[in-house]
């Protein structure tokens, strides 16, 4: 008899269990993260690629001024462009030439740091 309550007990906890968790909306079980607040980024420009994914930490785009300040310039038949595979330390900069139209291109194994992203970014060489 004393088995049968503790049974009893235990389906009745069960139920109310079930019952308690059917009530709830999904907001309420695992509420929903904030909206990240969208971040400007300059776009590549439409004759420099044909699209482009960067898969790395710390990592920025931006205008590059100076060709100068280029640690690598992607060539044109390039369309992996691995990090770890050319030793591209933090604070280096990935230069697109303005002048080639590159096809496909991905960016992989970026490893920045806060202080010094990896920045990639469009600029004219000096020929």
């Amino acid at each position: 008899m004393r088995n049968n309550l503790i049974s009893m007990k235990k389906i009745l906890f069960a139920a109310f269990t079930m019952f308690i968790f059917t009530q709830c909306t999904e907001e309420e079980i695992a509420p929903a993260r904030p909206e990240a607040l969208p971040v400007e980024t300059p776009a590549l420009a439409v004759e420099a690629t044909g699209s482009v994914s960067i898969s790395g930490i710390y990592t920025s785009y931006e205008d590059i001024k100076d060709c100068s300040t280029c640690t690598f310039v992607v060539p044109e038949d390039m369309t992996v462009v691995d990090g770890a595979e050319l030793d591209l330390k933090a604070g280096s900069v990935i230069c697109l030439d303005k002048a080639i139209r590159y096809g496909d291109v991905d960016f992989v194994n970026l490893v920045g740091t806060e202080e010094n992203p990896i920045r990639i970014g469009l600029t004219e060489r000096i020929k």
